[in-house]
């Protein structure tokens, strides 16, 4: 082939690739833009391997044969909300393919002149910049990097060195070549490579879709540059036509963030310095807005539904929120039941919303948004004004109007869309937590605008709902009473005679057909007449359903199909629902354009009454919202199928609903064990799997011995089958050195419950299940078992309340005179021998209100503060809220330090680099010996994450692994608040007596949280 036949093809083929790119622009045209960009880019590759000659090549066929599997098999597996972290990892590609261009030309082929030996230096540096930088930006979206900035010590000073070293070897191969060509052909190689890791690592989310554009242009230049290593126009001018479009995609980014390009690429826009955060609060500080009074969730969702019914100009403003929730669909839906009101809806797109540039436009165009309704900002900015409803779906820093006033924040002086200013506004956001700039948003507490925290899918579908002319769920109670649920549904099933129950999907998740037999045989006893409707495509496979309830034994004969079912419906007084969605969905009969429009359904509708057993309200595998869940008569039972089919079972057989008694002034069961255990004189104790599980047999031990102190005796109940193996329970409690005497088995111990004044069962359930005597046709019907119900009280130490491995209900659970301590064996078996130790039962909820007033006065008014930084810190991740929650303090006027024990965390320092990280001054990190005097005169010590390093245990516990090592002594304090995860001992094993010390808050739960309510109440 002539040279000026293949510059002719290669301007035709950069033409028909601008072109393509031209058709990209616009949703109606961007298939057809791609696959002839796609075809262009196709044909490039055979045009030149035709020039070289090369088309008879195996190993080249094989390459692209390899390429395109891969490149149809990313097609299918990556999912939409992943695509940004692909087209970063496809830069790479691009880049790497440049550095192989210009090593290859180096050290295999050879360069004809200087020009080409540059070139492919440059190519080299340049591909392996990019990719070794769009890679570590693609682990950063996909999370397998900290998403977070990291900051090496003298960073920028790292990176221009290494820029140096790649300009040294750079000039030195191309001055000498034959002088150590290899040598400098890997620093080249080494420092590209570094440089393009080093300079990604410290980059943000905030930057991120910049960085994304860059490496994009990045990459296209390194071709360009390697086509000029290789004299090949047409790789020239598909380099050219990327790099110059990646640029321009850069300077339109920089220009919306308000970011210039050089301090980017030396990684230093991410990072807000500590002047940028006094910056943060004091933008805070100057806006004495009143807060807004605390509104009543009715009141709330009463008018979110009448500004959605009412407003006819609706902005809708996506962000990286709904793309993490896929609730583009849904929010397609809420524009289409906006509109069918009347509304004009339109979105407001920002440059930089989401993860890459276009993110939003193709997660909307996916859900068939009309391109002409996706504005950009400066198109509507002007309209937001005259809004009578803005609507933002997980959009944080592009709407935040401290961009104009908070100097020194990271997005300080950047372009937002002014939602602000329409009349009113719907917020749905996880949180209100700040979004990747780290600056809170006015926003939030602006009157006239309305959070819905939560799932964008589920808060956005709710509000689909109510633009439906759905009324808010609150409203319901207000008509029928406040009926409890859990009352109402024992009602109809004790009543209804004519039940059909819907199997679905749901039920074979959750294994519930056993369930659902022992429903309808309780249905049955009752009188009830039981009959089962089977959907055709209820399950995963034809018969699916039919299947799973003949292993429960259900009669054939009671499976009745679709057409012979449906006119049955309208008779049944009660339709039990467990685990169906799409097959019971009355909109395939209304919902045009959605999958399931026009699909025969089980009519459960159409009866008197309805209970729902699914495990949450979210749409079925279409995807359409149900209204069956909002209708009236209908009684929605969410969670484990299982376990609500169970609790049907229990009302259907007589049991209470757990919620009656609340009617009755109950017991306190720690009240009522303590007296058990301080009057009981005949003890049997029944240990389980559950003691093994929770290594409870030591708490066993300390328990029996508190009870023989007070004059009681105490036996061991063994089951054969307790445990895991023949003698299972025996070899643990001699562990913890019982008495092999005292441990008595079945038929010894059986006789004797009858007279036992208390039986306490340790992590047992099968093997006292009292249904192995009724209980036909289940697994454990006519196993002997120990008789522990006989006895005149039990208490039961489990973790919850499900049935053992047989999946059988234990109706000792229920039965009067049985105390369920559920949780953790060690713990629960704990506190009772607190409790037999002649401990005082904790008192209820009231005096935690009190103590929250405690640690909110202690917040507001201590000037000296200490916090204490345990591994749970580390767990949490909380370093950050510890240095808000010390900014808050002192703003207040306090001063704050660290109190740093030398073994908290994993290694030594550990919290000293962690609270580094979030920006704390090093002289306020204290070690222990400094520190310590300084407790007596602390107003408050806030503990996060920390035990063993402050138990004042470890000065009086002879005999405990930390006695006699030195600990911070922060129950010298004044007042101390502690935001552990719970109570239990620390590693050592040893309890910790400052938890039950007065003037000391527990908040227990996740450490993060607990420093959010922190936070709250210094504010």
């Amino acid at each position: 082939m002539s040279t000026l036949l293949y510059n002719v093809i290669a301007a035709i083929l950069a033409l028909a690739i601008l072109y393509g790119l031209n058709l990209m622009s616009n949703v109606k045209t961007a298939v057809r833009g791609n696959i002839l960009s796609a075809a262009a880019m196709a044909c490039a590759i055979l045009i030149t391997m035709y020039k070289d000659n090369s088309l008879g090549s195996p190993t080249l066929w094989i390459a692209i044969a390899l390429g395109t599997a891969f490149g149809l098999f990313l097609s299918n597996k990556v999912k939409m909300i992943q695509m940004p972290q692909l087209v970063a990892f496809l830069h790479g590609f691009g880049g790497g393919a440049a550095a192989l261009v210009g090593i290859i030309m180096l050290t295999d082929v050879g360069t004809p002149s200087a020009f080409h030996r540059i070139d492919a230096c440059l190519a080299l540096c340049s591909g392996m910049t990019t990719i070794a930088g769009s890679f570590v930006a693609a682990g950063k979206l996909h999370q397998l990097l900290p998403q977070r900035p990291i900051v090496l010590s003298n960073h920028s000073r790292i990176i221009n060195i290494l820029l140096g070293i790649m300009l040294i070897a750079l000039c030195i191969y191309n001055i000498a070549p034959t002088f150590l060509p290899g040598f400098f052909i890997f620093v080249m190689f080494a420092t590209g490579a570094l440089f393009g890791i080093v300079f990604t690592i410290r980059v943000g989310g905030a930057d991120m879709p910049i960085t994304i554009s860059l490496l994009n242009s990045m990459g296209g230049i390194s071709c360009a540059i390697a086509g000029f290593a290789v004299s090949d126009p047409l790789l020239i001018a598909v380099g050219g036509i990327v790099g110059s479009a990646g640029l321009m995609l850069t300077r339109v980014m920089c220009k919306a963030m308000n970011r210039k390009l050089m301090p980017i690429l030396l990684g230093q826009s991410s990072v807000a310095g500590k002047s940028g955060v006094r910056a943060a609060a004091a933008a805070k500080a100057p806006a004495p807005q009143a807060p807004k009074a605390a509104q009543p969730a009715a009141q709330k969702d009463a008018e979110i539904a009448k500004l959605l019914t009412t407003a006819k100009n609706v902005i809708i403003v996506p962000g990286y929120g709904m793309a993490l929730a896929q609730a583009q669909h849904k929010v397609k839906q809420l524009a289409d039941a906006l509109e069918a009101r009347g509304a004009t809806v339109n979105y407001a797109i920002h440059p930089v919303a989401g993860r890459m540039p276009g993110h939003m436009n193709v997660l909307l165009a996916e859900a068939n948004v009309d391109y002409e309704h996706l504005l950009e900002m400066d198109t509507v900015n002007p309209m937001f004004a005259d809004a009578d409803l803005v609507i933002i779906v997980g959009a944080n820093d592009v709407v935040n109007p401290a961009a104009n006033t908070a100097e020194g924040t990271p997005i300080y002086g950047m372009p937002i869309l002014e939602a602000d200013k329409a009349k009113a506004v719907i917020i749905c956001n996880y949180d209100e937590k700040p979004g990747y700039a780290g600056v809170p948003n006015p926003l939030y507490t602006k009157s006239g605008v309305y959070m819905l925290l939560g799932d964008a899918a589920k808060t956005v579908g709710t509000l689909a709902g109510y633009a439906a002319g759905q009324a808010p769920a609150a409203a319901a109670p207000a008509e029928t009473g406040g009926a409890d649920t859990a009352a109402e549904a024992a009602r109809l099933l004790t009543t209804a005679k004519n039940v059909i129950i819907v199997p679905g999907y749901g039920m074979a998740l959750a294994q519930a057909q056993h369930k659902v037999k022992q429903l309808a045989d309780a249905l049955e006893a009752r009188g009830a007449t039981v009959n089962y409707a089977i959907h055709p495509v209820a399950g995963r496979m034809p018969g699916h359903m039919n299947v799973l309830l003949a292993e429960a034994n259900v009669d054939y004969e009671h499976l009745l199909e679709m057409d012979t079912v449906n006119p049955m419906f309208a008779d049944a007084d009660l339709v039990i629902i467990v685990g169906a969605n799409d097959v019971v969905n009355p909109a395939a009969n209304t919902a045009e354009g959605t999958p399931i429009y026009g699909m025969p359904i089980l009519e459960a509708d159409k009866a008197k009454a309805v209970i729902v057993c699914n495990y949450d309200e979210k749409p079925g595998y279409a995807g359409v919202d149900n209204p069956l869940y909002t209708k009236p008569g209908v009684i929605m039972m969410l969670g484990d199928a299982a376990q609500t089919v169970g609790a049907l079972a229990g009302y259907a057989a007589g049991q209470v609903p757990a919620a009656a008694a609340q009617a009755e002034p109950a017991k306190d069961a720690d009240s009522e064990a303590a007296r058990l255990l301080s009057t009981a004189k005949n003890v049997i104790i029944v240990p389980g799997y559950g003691m093994a599980l929770a290594q409870a047999q030591h708490q066993v031990k300390q328990l029996a011995d508190a009870l023989e102190e007070r004059g009681a005796t105490v036996n061991y109940a063994i089951h054969p089958v307790a445990g895991r193996m023949p003698g299972h329970m025996n070899v643990l409690l001699a562990e913890a050195n019982v008495d092999y005497e005292h441990l008595l088995e079945m038929d010894t111990v059986n006789p004797m419950f009858a007279d036992a004044d208390l039986v306490i069962i340790v992590g047992a359930n099968d093997v006292v299940n009292p249904a192995a005597n009724t209980a036909e046709g289940t697994p454990i019907y006519g196993m002997p078992i120990l008789e522990a119900d006989k006895a005149k009280a039990v208490i039961v130490c489990n973790y919850d309340e499900k049935p053992g491995y047989a999946g059988v209900d234990n109706p000792l659970y229920t039965k009067p005179g049985v105390i369920m301590m559920l949780g953790d064996a060690a713990q629960t078996v704990g506190n009772l021998v607190k409790l037999a130790s002649g401990a005082a039962p904790a008192t209820a909820e009231a005096p935690k209100e009190a103590e929250t007033q405690d640690a909110m006065q202690a917040l507001k008014t201590a000037k000296n503060v200490i916090i204490v930084p345990g591994y749970g810190m580390a767990l949490a991740q909380a370093q950050h809220k510890v240095k808000q929650l010390a900014d808050a303090l002192e703003a207040r006027g306090a001063t704050v330090n660290y109190a740093i024990h030398p073994v908290a965390g994993r290694m030594p320092g550990h919290m000293n680099v962690l609270l580094a990280e979030a920006n704390v001054d090093y002289e306020h990190l204290l070690e222990m010996d400094t520190v310590n005097p300084m407790f007596a005169d602390a107003d408050l010590v806030i503990i996060v994450g920390a035990n063993d390093v402050v138990n004042p245990a470890a000065n009086t516990a002879e005999g405990t692994p930390i006695y006699g090592m030195p600990i911070l002594e922060a129950d010298k304090a004044k007042a101390v608040i502690i935001c552990n995860y719970d109570e239990k001992p620390g590693y050592a094993g040893v309890d910790n007596p400052l938890y039950t010390k007065p003037g000391v808050t527990l908040l227990l739960g996740d450490a993060g949280a607990s420093l959010d309510k922190l936070l709250a109440m210094a504010r």
